[in-house]
């Protein structure tokens, strides 16, 4: 039987045969003891199962219990984190991509903050950036606002419905038991953009998301990463597209039926340049649906249905 003191510790991987040993070694020198190793990849085409195979071949006793998942076909992002869910057997669960690195006292940090605090669902921290490229790490730096953490939730809520994000997402640490009471999920239909649906959804149930000062994970900067390589994923942009017209335009519409309009026409416009895009029903539903409304009008962004 698991003690209800161990934490599961599970990596998000895909294709990250590069860094996952320094993320795996992280989790191996935490100060907490009691950990499950997790390995959540996404079928992978390089050799990453293998390369965390070996390495647990080499490390696993130091682990509680270990475990690769690795599923029948590609998810995306979204699904790969809800199979870690799924698969986990504890109480509190810390996910960590396989590029980045937990800080030595992480768990043992956010088990503190959790003891004192039974209440807290989701927890999260300051994070170090660090990369080869220090222009790069301070924009990226930049992005996080910490003092955001401290609004009432309905203006974190507005901030994320309107596209934004402050949420350090990789320091997030979890009650996995109260998420299932809540049946809160990774979007699925938006497969390479987990965070910010899952945000606004939280908040939406009543979750708070709780906040300590101290750093805790250690996040990579690299271009090859879905949101700061420098050529574009167009399967990242089609989960950016996504989240606009799932989340963002009906909530603005609720607030303000002409802005969202205008920025409607400006999301499927852009949308329509990637024909190779639009594969997906809902592109079609919600594209007839401004058309009708008077939105979209041009011949030019007339979408390829073949």
């Amino acid at each position: 039987m698991i003690d209800k003191e161990t934490v599961t510790v599970a990596v998000i991987t895909f294709n990250s045969s590069r860094y996952v040993i320094e993320t795996l070694e992280s989790i191996k020198a935490q100060t907490y003891p009691n950990i499950i190793l997790q390995i959540s990849d996404d079928c992978s085409t390089d050799n990453t199962v293998k390369v965390c195979k070996d390495w647990i071949e080499k490390n696993g006793s130091r682990f509680v219990k270990t475990k690769i998942i690795v599923p029948e076909h590609n998810t995306g992002v979204a699904g790969n984190y809800n199979r870690a869910w799924d698969a986990c057997e504890t109480k509190y669960i810390k996910e960590i991509a396989g590029d980045d690195k937990l800080m030595p006292n992480c768990i043992e940090d956010n088990m503190q903050y959790m003891k004192e605090h039974p209440d807290a669902v989701f927890v999260f921290s300051k994070i170090k950036v660090f990369g080869s490229n220090v222009k790069q790490n301070e924009k990226v730096d930049a992005w996080f606002d910490y003092s955001k953490f401290y609004w009432p939730p309905e203006k974190q809520l507005d901030y994320f419905l309107r596209g934004k994000n402050f949420v350090t997402a990789s320091t997030c640490f979890t009650n996995i038991e109260k998420i299932r009471e809540l049946n809160l999920r990774n979007d699925e239909r938006i497969p390479l953009l987990e965070d910010t649906p899952k945000w606004a959804n939280a908040i939406r149930k009543g979750i708070k998301l709780n906040f300590f000062e101290k750093e805790t994970v250690e996040y990579r900067v690299h271009n090859t990463s879905l949101s700061t390589r420098k050529r574009p994923n167009y399967r990242f942009q089609r989960s950016l597209e996504m989240y606009f017209f799932l989340y963002t335009y009906p909530y603005l519409y609720s607030v303000d039926p002409e802005y969202a309009t205008g920025l409607a026409y400006k999301n499927v416009s852009h949308l329509f340049r990637y024909k190779n895009l639009v594969q997906n029903s809902i592109f079609f539903k919600f594209y007839d649906l401004l058309k009708y409304w008077g939105v979209i009008k041009k011949k030019d962004i007339e979408p390829n249905r073949e």
